[in-house]
């Protein structure tokens, strides 16, 4: 029972913070944003968000070091939308994933 709120909660924080910061002012700054996963403590203490971005104007680690200098401001913004009894902490963490995935694709179309 507590994982389904846990994995409740992960959701509801991925479309929310998708939505707020292509709502912000951070968009200019992560350009083409996706948060592709979010995995959030039993505890609500923090949350790991995984994301990938294309077209940003910052290198990966300068656009992670961005996001994480500013998620205060990201979980004060949560807090007043997710009625939660404690907001997590937000990490940011870039997911190549889906770039191994595009490296991939276009090694085996180079293939043919």
């Amino acid at each position: 029972m507590e994982k389904d709120r846990i994995i409740r909660v992960s959701d509801n924080l991925k479309r929310e913070i998708a939505f707020e910061i292509q709502n912000s002012d951070l968009k200019e700054t992560c350009g083409f944003f996706s948060i592709n996963h979010v995995e959030t403590a039993r505890d609500l203490s923090s949350a790991k968000v995984f994301f990938s971005t294309i077209n940003s104007p910052l290198k990966q680690s300068e656009l992670v070091l961005y996001l994480n200098e500013n998620a205060w401001k990201l979980r004060k913004s949560l807090a007043q939308k997710l009625h939660l009894k404690k907001m997590p902490s937000l990490h940011f963490i870039y997911d190549e994933h889906s770039e191994n995935v595009r490296n991939i694709d276009a090694l085996i179309d180079n293939l043919d």
